[in-house]
């Protein structure tokens, strides 16, 4: 009898032991959200910033380049600097389904805006309308999804009582 009780005693006691292996702590949407935003996207937000200044410079006139620099500078520097910011963004970890929806819209946009690049730039090479038209219809898709998690941002920092500072 005292052997029955002493092996379910040991029992209960490693199983408690074991059952505390492995198990995450619970995170909240709060710190979630505020780990994410504050502390994980600035890196990559930081490579899609340079990109996009590199893209846009050349549509809002404030660059002198002329077609083939805009085109190397998209190959060398911009679409380099979207799929590193795409990698980053890829290997963030979240906790929370609502942080998981903040980082897909975010890397679907940047990843559509990366396709638009590469559509500029068969576009330069084939000299097809076509291929720009395309760019233009992925940089809607983008702005809709940023949009989308611009929304989703908002809506969370208004449950959780968070601040946004654009």
């Amino acid at each position: 009898m005292k052997k029955r009780v002493y092996i379910a005693v040991v029992t209960l006691a490693l199983a408690s032991l074991f059952a505390g292996c492995g198990k995450k702590s619970a995170v909240s949407v709060k710190d979630d959200v505020v780990e994410f935003v504050n502390e994980e996207l600035p890196a990559a937000k930081a490579d899609h910033d340079n990109a996009i200044g590199i893209y846009n410079a050349y549509f809002t006139g404030s660059s002198d380049q002329d077609l083939d620099a805009f085109k190397t500078s998209l190959q060398d520097t911009a679409i380099p600097a979207m799929e590193n910011c795409i990698t980053t963004i890829s290997n963030i970890e979240v906790a929370t389904d609502e942080v998981k929806a903040l980082k897909d819209s975010y890397l679907q946009s940047v990843q559509k805006e990366c396709e638009a690049m590469k559509m500029v730039v068969s576009a330069i090479d084939g000299e097809n309308a076509d291929y720009l038209t395309q760019a233009d219809s992925l940089i809607a898709e983008a702005a809709t999804l940023r949009s989308d998690y611009q929304t989703k941002l908002q809506a969370i920092a208004n449950e959780q009582g968070i601040v946004v500072n654009q």
